[in-house]
C-alpha cells in the first residue's frame, strides 16, 4: 500500500510540474501555438507515389517544402494548445513513471532470477577437473 501510494505521489508530482509550467506559459502568453511534426504526413511517402517513385529517390528540397507549408497552416488558439498539450499530454509522463516505479521491484527479481539461472546454467557446463 505504501508503494502505491509513493507511485501515486510521483506521478502526482510530475503531472502537477507540466501542467505548472503550462500554465506558467499560458498566463504569460507564451505558450507553442503552432504544429508540430506529427501533426503533418509522411511526405516523403507521398511524393513519391504521386511521381511512381521510391521513396529514396525524393529530393529532401520538395520534402522540406511540404513540411513547412504544413507546419505552418496549422495554428492552435492558446486555450487548445495548453489544454491538449498541458492537460492531456501532461498525464501520460506522470502514468508511465508511476508504473515503472510500481513495476521495478518485479523487474529486478526476474533480472535476479535469470542472472542466478545463467550461473547454474554456466556451472553446469563445466568439466569435473578443468
Amino acid at each position: 500500500m505504501k508503494r502505491l501510494a509513493l507511485a501515486i505521489g510521483i506521478g502526482v508530482v510530475i503531472y502537477a510540474v507540466a501542467l505548472g509550467a503550462g500554465s506558467l506559459l499560458y498566463g504569460t502568453g507564451a505558450i507553442a501555438t503552432g504544429a508540430t511534426h506529427n501533426d503533418c504526413a509522411d511526405f516523403r511517402h507521398e511524393i513519391a507515389k504521386e511521381r511512381g517513385i521510391g521513396d529514396d529517390q525524393v529530393p529532401q528540397s520538395e520534402i522540406k517544402a511540404r513540411t513547412q507549408a504544413c507546419l505552418a497552416s496549422h495554428e492552435l488558439s492558446e486555450r487548445h494548445a495548453f489544454r491538449s498539450e498541458y492537460l492531456f499530454w501532461s498525464i501520460w509522463p506522470a502514468v508511465i513513471c508511476a508504473a515503472v516505479f510500481l513495476m521495478w521491484p518485479l523487474w529486478a527479481r526476474a533480472l535476479e532470477r535469470q542472472e542466478v539461472a545463467d550461473v547454474v546454467r554456466d556451472a553446469s557446463h563445466l568439466e569435473p577437473g578443468a
